[in-house]
């Protein structure tokens, strides 16, 4: 195995550009190895320069976004260099960072989505005017966009995006809005099973108050409640 980094132990996937057997499709021989690893990055004789992502989403998602990303570099490139495109190439660059393009849209929309959601505080994480700083937008369009999409107006591809997610649906088809978590209550009581008396159940709160034990789930329930009307009791 070769490793990225000398402070890193664990295993690693070996870097190196093969030769692959015609008939059993297996490496045969390597055809060149990095002359220099920098974390991720590896650099090679020939003067090419690769990138390793690490990520967990399967082909729909993650897969599919490298995969365009790695079309868009080499469009990149092209351009940079001046070097004559082929059709068949110069549609694949088109199409590719057309697609990537709206995945980023999507993305970039869902940020924003979440980032005016309530967070742990209860508050919205950001603020419109944050949000707008980092997208070099007015404060007010991006608040405008964001009830776009409250109101049924997501991007195109926020259902790829969002696809076997809890997030899949919030905000379309009637989907429900992420609701503002309440703060914990200094009074919540719940029925357990009695630790010193087996067979038994008690209430007990929060605070540290518990009730008396005793073999009725539904009694314990209401000593609970009454606890929590009037805790001083």
């Amino acid at each position: 195995m070769t490793t990225y980094s000398s402070s890193y132990t664990g295993p690693q996937w070996k870097i190196a550009q093969v030769e692959l057997d015609p008939e059993t499709r297996t490496p045969a021989a390597t055809v060149m190895e990095p002359t220099e690893l920098a974390g991720p990055t590896a650099f090679w004789p020939d003067g090419t320069t690769s990138y390793l992502l690490h990520f967990h989403g399967g082909a729909v998602t993650s897969w599919t976004v490298a995969d365009e990303a790695d079309t868009a570099v080499r469009a990149l490139e092209a351009v940079r260099t001046g070097e004559e495109i082929a059709p068949d190439a110069l549609r694949a660059y088109i199409r590719d960072v057309r697609r990537l393009e709206t995945r980023m849209t999507a993305l970039k929309e869902e940020l924003l989505l979440i980032a005016r959601e309530p967070g742990p505080t209860g508050r919205a994480r950001l603020t419109f005017r944050e949000i707008g700083d980092e997208l070099r937008q007015h404060h007010s369009t991006v608040a405008e966009r964001h009830q776009r999409i409250v109101d049924g107006d997501p991007a195109p591809w926020r259902a790829w995006l969002t696809q076997h997610t809890e997030r899949a649906a919030l905000y379309s088809n009637g989907g429900e809005l992420p609701r503002t978590p309440e703060p914990p209550r200094e009074h919540e009581t719940n029925v357990y099973d009695s630790e010193e008396e087996p067979g038994k159940v008690i209430a007990r709160c929060r605070c540290g108050w518990s009730g008396p034990a005793g073999t009725n789930i539904v009694t314990a329930a209401r000593q609970g409640k009454a606890h929590e009307d009037q805790p001083e009791a």
